[in-house]
């Protein structure tokens, strides 16, 4: 257990009787819990063995999903910011070493089959998409990722600066099976109700549209990512202008403990998630779209978009409030 989580874990329970938690530290707490047994789950299906897969029945998701800090452009870029002094001293430290080696000894035990094996159980799913939203005051948090669009392909860009601030359907996928396997709950034959409000969206005629479809490409083998370029003319006649900046070819920084977070369990498989304007992934689904899930992606949509027209008209009172008590003294 990481020792940030211990402190969270034994610090509630340690407080005197009388004493008031402070509601960041409270909501802090409920994230960390959230984190810990979403990690717990998703551990539990990649350490299952291959006998038991024969047995195993996808569930709906019980918790909130995703990372627990809030997402910042520049994350997970999979750059060493490390100077060469830092390095040096890295290099020579033994507790570090070990945690590499755990770190290895957890890449070279993976089968490098399992995930294709995995696949053959209702088609790689791991879970079923829940029937609501999660909370937003417990839900988690979209970790940021950096990689080339069809807009900018030589230039890096951040997800992060593309879901804040907006409504996001995000398909993340490796290979033409996931992305297909992603389209069965974003296309528009599969997901009419979906496709209604990116229909109403687009006749809004906004400069910055409220709600937006993301796909992130994640290709790490760089020979996969040189095919996909080599075909980045065909992927942009395939989409509108305005989405070639929500395409994104991701080659590394996803790290293993960023796919656990988000039950990424089965690196074949397409996910899908919807995620509102301060970067928290408020639903997620898996594979292939059931019965349903579909119908409760629509309905999540549309709870987002009067939760954020709500939170705009009290905004909007709370300034014209202070501002004719401002006045008024």
């Amino acid at each position: 257990m990481p020792p940030s989580f211990q402190t969270f874990l034994v610090f509630p329970y340690s407080l005197p009787v009388n004493r008031t938690v402070c509601s960041s530290c409270l909501r802090s707490f409920q994230r960390q819990w959230a984190y810990h047994r979403t990690v717990s789950t998703a551990s539990k299906i990649l350490n299952s063995e291959d006998p038991k897969l024969k047995d195993f029945t996808p569930k709906p998701l019980s918790r909130p999903i995703g990372v627990v800090n809030p997402p910042k452009p520049g994350e997970n870029s999979g750059i060493d910011p490390r100077s060469w002094r830092e390095r040096r001293d890295d290099l020579f430290d033994y507790n570090k070493h070990l945690v590499r080696r755990k770190e290895l000894t957890k890449q070279v035990v993976k089968p490098y089959f399992r995930d294709w094996s995995r696949a053959n159980y209702h088609k790689g799913k791991s879970f079923v998409a829940p029937a609501r939203l999660f909370r937003a005051e417990k839900s988690l948090y979209f970790p940021n990722m950096v990689g080339s669009t069809l807009a900018s392909p030589s230039t890096p860009s951040n997800t992060t600066s593309v879901l804040q601030n907006r409504i996001s359907v995000v398909s993340v996928y490796s290979g033409h099976w996931a992305e297909l396997q992603t389209q069965t709950f974003t296309g528009a034959e599969k997901n009419p109700a979906l496709d209604g409000f990116f229909v109403t969206e687009r006749e809004r005629k906004e400069r910055v549209p409220l709600l937006q479809k993301v796909e992130i490409n994640i290709e790490e083998d760089w020979m996969k990512a040189l095919v996909v370029r080599t075909f980045m003319g065909r992927i942009r006649r395939q989409r509108e202008q305005e989405d070639w900046q929500r395409y994104f070819l991701v080659r590394r920084g996803v790290t293993e403990e960023m796919r656990e977070a988000m039950v990424m369990v089965n690196s074949k498989v397409g996910y899908t998630y919807l995620v509102d304007w301060k970067c928290r992934i408020r639903w997620g689904g898996s594979a292939d779209a059931e019965e349903g899930e579909n119908e409760a992606l629509a309905a999540g949509v549309k709870s987002l978009i009067e939760a954020w027209r709500r939170e705009k008209v009290e905004g909007v009172k709370g300034v014209v409030k202070g501002g004719a008590v401002k006045i008024g003294g």
